[in-house]
């Protein structure tokens, strides 16, 4: 065989894994993307829950000072996250802001009151913690109203239960076709080699030894091309970090961690099992069907 025979062939060979790596990337890149949506769905519940304030607004005239012990106090309460303490000059300068410089002038006394906004826990962002939240941040003499805009709570429930569905069944599509993409990627690939096993197999050789160079070179595209998806997700997840930077409030590592896990696990075992599978369905090929 001719040097420029050798060229070709290897030309080819190349071409032919290095299209198999960018199929199995672009399948993992789904499952990437669905698994990252899963490990952080909790993330994504908790911050906007944790972005939905009770107001504490206080009683008409209260001093500061009572207002800030009272703010201080409830801080010690196992479901406020954090607190702040709105000043009647802050709420002044607020509402200024929202219905012009004009529109408190009108009034001989400030008609804002202070307030203390809390934000509360993800897991006590419920109707029913709520009502014991009410509870609790209304046992004090100088609290006029507590707002703890549970309808919207019992909205976001409902809202969320239903996203929630709607992601797991997305995710379950996206493996099926994950997993259909991968099995015909492999299937093609060690099928241009039928010849080879087939002669492998004229000579003697077992299944398992037949198998073994096959299975370890598609377990090998399922790695690079995994980690070739995980490359585009950090990518991806750094420019959008770029332009909000508060998005690591919502994505933790624990989510980057099991994204990584999952791709990688899954297109090395997906790639495994199908070798397999397909190494098995060619040794058991008769002749017609070899060239069929």
């Amino acid at each position: 065989m001719s040097r420029k025979q050798n060229k070709i062939i290897r030309r080819r060979l190349a071409g032919s894994l290095l299209s198999s790596v960018i199929s199995i990337s672009l399948v993992l890149l789904l499952v990437g993307a669905a698994s990252f949506l899963v490990f952080n769905a909790s993330a994504v519940g908790a911050y906007f829950r944790e972005h939905i304030h009770v107001t504490v607004i206080l009683k008409k005239d209260t001093p500061a000072v009572q207002a800030v012990a009272y703010q201080r106090r409830i801080e010690a309460e196992p479901f406020v996250k954090e607190t702040h303490y709105v000043s009647v000059q802050e709420g002044e300068k607020e509402m200024r802001e929202m219905l012009g410089e004009d529109f408190v002038d009108v009034f001989e006394s400030s008609p804002v009151p202070s307030s203390v906004e809390v934000t509360v826990r993800a897991a006590w962002m419920n109707p029913d913690s709520l009502l014991v939240v009410h509870k609790r941040l209304s046992d004090s003499p100088i609290v006029e109203e507590v707002d703890c805009n549970i309808p919207l709570v019992e909205s976001m429930s409902v809202s969320f239960g239903k996203l929630g569905l709607a992601v797991l069944l997305i995710v379950a599509l996206l493996m099926v076709i994950s997993v259909a993409l991968i099995a015909n990627t492999v299937r093609l690939n060690l099928y241009a080699n039928r010849f080879t096993i087939h002669t492998m197999q004229l000579v003697g050789a077992s299944r398992s030894f037949i198998a073994r160079p096959y299975v370890r070179r598609t377990v090998a595209q399922g790695l690079i091309g995994s980690l070739i998806a995980l490359a585009l997700i950090a990518v991806a997840v750094y420019l959008v970090w770029k332009s909000h930077p508060d998005i690591y409030e919502i994505f933790t590592v624990q989510a980057f961690i099991g994204t990584a896990v999952a791709v990688v696990a899954c297109g090395v075992l997906l790639c495994w099992i199908c070798s397999n599978a397909v190494v098995g369905k060619i040794v058991k090929l008769d002749n017609d069907e070899l060239y069929g």
